[in-house]
């Protein structure tokens, strides 16, 4: 219990730093501190949550969050834990960007070597793939992005990342905002674009950081792994009776042209209740 205590001890105080992260107030903690926080709790592995764009005020991420709690229950299982990055999340580039600066202090802070897996909601994933582009002490092992928008400007930079995961929903109509951003990467030997199916039904934006998914992350790099990253899309199914199991998703194509064709149609609506509301 006395163990118990101490860790959540740490772990508060690590996510006192992310919090001084957001309010840009880094310089109000003394940098050793800094470094006594973070190697004060090195485990197997180190699981970092990003919110998304207006996530600050949500509590799914922290502790006592219902994905945190997942992600931790398991984690804890070989010695791994969890660790909020706050950011104003703000919808600018500016926002973004100060955001992944903080990011790199962070992961950064830890010693060379540790394995670092990050998990990261919607633009929460774009300010982890700007971070990746700064790191030089510390590689990322996995990046999972939930519902990220995919900009060809922005890709995964695979040398300071191992693995990128790229989970998502076609009834996610959020992550392409009228086509203007992707549903996928381009194709390479460490990128999954992965469709997530949970209790046989596809997750809308917000259902992407279900608990259940917190609970199994830890497991869907071996998964996927066992299963091999190849050319073929895949889809992961996620459901609270049975482990998960990855298959191919032969409907992708066609759901891809779909989802470009509801984006056209929405766009033209648009235009046509702009041109409505002019006259």
């Amino acid at each position: 219990m006395a163990k118990m205590k101490k860790k959540w001890k740490r772990l508060n105080l690590t996510f006192v730093v992310a919090n001084n992260f957001k309010k840009g107030c880094l310089k109000s903690i003394p940098f050793f501190l800094l470094i006594f926080i973070t190697q004060s709790i090195i485990p197997s592995s180190i699981y970092i949550i990003i919110h998304g764009t207006w996530g600050l005020e949500t509590s799914w991420y922290a502790p006592d969050g219902d994905f945190f709690d997942a992600l931790e229950c398991t984690a804890q299982k070989d010695g791994s834990c969890v660790v909020p990055f706050c950011w104003s999340g703000n919808n600018s580039i500016e926002a973004r960007q100060k955001a992944a600066n903080n990011l790199v202090k962070l992961i950064d802070s830890y010693p060379p070597n540790t394995t670092l897996i990050i998990i990261a909601h919607s633009h929460g994933g774009t300010v982890a793939l700007l971070a990746a582009q700064y790191l030089k002490k510390n590689k990322i092992f996995c990046l999972y992005t939930l519902g990220t928008p995919i900009n060809k400007a922005l890709y995964p930079n695979m040398d300071t990342i191992h693995y990128c995961y790229n989970l998502f929903s076609f009834e996610d109509v959020v992550q392409t905002v009228l086509g203007m951003f992707d549903r996928e990467y381009a194709a390479h030997e460490r990128i999954a674009n992965i469709r997530v199916i949970i209790n046989d039904k596809e997750p809308d934006h917000t259902e992407l950081h279900h608990p259940i998914i917190g609970a199994w992350i830890p497991e869907l790099h071996n998964i996927i792994k066992n299963f091999g990253i190849k050319n073929e899309p895949g889809i992961i199914h996620v459901n609270d009776t049975e482990a998960p199991y990855y298959s191919i998703d032969t409907e992708r194509q066609r759901l891809l042209e779909r989802d470009r064709q509801i984006s056209l149609l929405m766009l033209h609506s648009l235009r046509n209740q702009n041109y409505i509301t002019e006259k």
